[in-house]
């Protein structure tokens, strides 16, 4: 059999080289046959541009890109890409995980008083700086103080808003007080810490343009010059070697990394496809354009952007809770999954990211219906978990005293007959939450609900929120890096959000349940990791039950990475970049 192929390969060969007008067509057709012979022994053919990947090896430059910079203060800069960047430099005194708690950093242990208010970090041996100083806890105090300062207008200042006071006790040793308590005070700590020594002489704000970044992560500053863009290298002493083993024993394998300058984050994707750069992230939208590219390395991950529909308990219709618990159980999340977003979405009750530490006990998210004659008339016990997944909306309707006729679904409701007749808002301009909202409006029909999709500007979408004038609104926010639902879910009890500047998303069903309000004062008090998933669990229940908001999805986004990018790639939320020191790029 491999003769007549080699035969009939002959015969082709003699025939396209007898057409052959070119030099060039020759080449092409050399290679060809060695494509073929390659082939045919087993072996693995590779292309000009194809390195032979012979395992992890010490060398080569990972590429990136940001857009132009607008300081290279890691304390400082509001663009999302080059604090991408500056990551490989500078450090947080902790980081989170993929379970979303916080892992040991430049601090490794810390300790908190009985009431809460006073945290103690203390600070790693052995630590230094990329100009050869001595990392202590004078520059995260002067970090902390500098991000407080009114005058420094900085990202991070929202993670510090807490914080009453900053001292370094000693060289080792940083003690922070608090406004109130908050268990998630290690999980805070994650903004990069500048040296103290480094502005000694000039001011922070002043020497922000000009900045040579002296940090004690993983790559050092070399260069930036704005036509080459911005070069790091290999920091050879990077503390981390010390308590990785791995590391030790193997080091780091890439050397070099560096970062092109984009007019605009749209280039980027450009200079991908033609090698310019290695690694990419993708936002929900580009992430739709490419993941049917199969030519591409791309791995997804739940961003921080959620999608729920809000329910407006000062309506008379929508202040029934059996009328806001059939509306749950109508609606199909995984379809909407599967039609609006393609796939690229993952299902969640409340704004706290899969995954998280907090969500790993199981909640019943369900009810069991009322089946007394005739159905209830009285609200039931809110405080109970009386009603089952497997109830229908249906059921749950007829359970709550709702008749019906030829108008659809009514029940008499502060002294008049009420239709179960629904308005759902959704801002024009997203086209993706527009077609949820029709899949959505679509379901609740088939249960036999009424419901009328409204799409207006968004400007008119919050005028009619603000102003309390709707019924149902498909909204989203960006949840903080902390599992705190008291934003939408609080009635009075904000121990972050409200010192915080969230401005994305607040309590606009107006929803109060003062339990709730105590589970999380409990899950921000109690700094026994058992008892604050008790309290989330009991608080999860309660306002599953509620339904005072139904919780959607997470939107998707992903990183995509280059073929010559080698290693484990498994970006999660709080790092796109996880695994990074086991990337490799085959040297030539």
């Amino acid at each position: 059999m491999r003769r007549i192929c080699i035969f009939i390969f002959i015969i082709i060969f003699s025939i396209f080289l007898t057409a052959c007008q070119t030099g060039r067509e020759l080449e092409q057709l050399q290679r060809l046959h060695e494509r073929y012979e390659s082939e045919l022994s087993g072996g693995q053919y590779f292309s000009d541009d194809d390195i032979l990947d012979k395992g992890p090896e010490r060398g080569g430059t990972l590429k990136l890109f940001t857009t132009k910079p607008d300081t290279l203060n890691p304390i400082l800069t509001s663009n999302s890409y080059t604090a991408d960047f500056l990551g490989f430099i500078y450090e947080g005194l902790t980081r989170l995980d993929k379970d979303q708690r916080a892992v040991p950093l430049l601090s490794d242990r810390w300790t908190v008083s009985e009431d809460g208010l006073i945290w103690e970090f203390h600070m790693r041996d052995g630590v230094y700086w990329h100009d050869g100083e001595p990392f202590t806890a004078y520059d995260v105090e002067f970090t902390i103080q500098t991000i407080l300062n009114p005058s420094v207008k900085s990202p991070y200042k929202s993670l510090l808003a807490n914080v009453s006071q900053c001292i370094a006790t000693d060289s080792s040793t940083v003690r922070i007080a608090l406004k109130k308590p908050n268990s998630f005070t290690p999980e805070m700590m994650t903004f990069p810490v500048i040296p103290k020594h480094q502005f000694a002489t000039v001011d922070v704000l002043t020497a922000s343009k000009d900045l040579n970044p002296v940090g004690t992560g993983p790559y050092r500053f070399v260069t930036y010059d704005e036509g080459s863009g911005i070069k790091l290298a290999l920091n050879e002493d990077w503390w981390h070697k010390d308590v990785d083993g791995t590391l030790a024993s193997e080091g780091m394998y890439i050397e070099n990394i560096q970062v092109s300058i984009f007019k605009k984050a749209e280039d980027a994707m450009g200079a991908f496809q033609s090698g310019e750069v290695d690694v990419a992230g993708l936002n929900f939208n580009e992430y739709l354009k490419y993941m049917d590219r199969t030519d591409l390395t791309i791995k997804s991950y739940a961003s921080r952007n959620f999608e729920y529909v809000a329910l407006n308990l000062n309506d008379p219709v929508l202040s029934d809770i059996y009328a806001r618990r059939a509306i749950y159980l109508a609606i199909d999340r995984e379809e909407i999954i599967k039609e609006a977003l393609r796939g690229a979405g993952e299902k969640a009750d409340l704004p706290v990211i899969p995954g998280c530490w907090l969500e790993d006990a199981e909640v019943s998210t369900g009810w069991k219906p009322d089946i007394r004659p005739g159905g209830a008339t009285e609200q039931p016990d809110e405080t109970e978990a009386d009603i089952s997944a497997a109830a229908t909306p249906e059921e749950v309707l007829a359970a709550g005293g709702w008749k019906k006729n030829e108008q659809g679904y009514y029940k008499v409701i502060k002294g008049s007959r009420r239709y179960l007749s629904l308005e759902l808002l959704v801002n024009s301009n997203n086209s993706t939450r527009v077609k949820a909202a029709e899949i959505i409006c679509r379901q609740l029909e088939k249960a036999g609900i009424k419901v009328s999709l409204v799409q207006l500007q968004w400007k008119d979408v919050l005028s009619r929120i603000n102003s309390g004038k709707f019924k149902m609104a498909l909204l989203g926010c960006r949840v903080p890096q902390i599992p705190d639902i008291s934003f939408m879910y609080s009635g009075g009890y904000l121990p972050y959000a409200s010192s915080s500047g969230y401005s994305e998303a607040y309590n606009v069903s107006g929803y109060v349940n003062t339990s709730v309000d105590e589970y999380i004062s409990q899950i921000f008090g109690k700094n026994d990791a058992e008892d604050r998933k008790a309290a989330y669990r009991a608080m999860k229940e309660q306002v599953l039950n509620d339904c005072p908001y139904i919780g959607l999805y997470f939107l998707k986004d992903a990183m995509v990475y280059g073929k010559n990018v080698k290693g484990p790639m498994s970006p999660y939320t709080w790092n796109k970049f996880n695994d990074f020191s086991r990337w490799y790029k085959p040297v030539p």
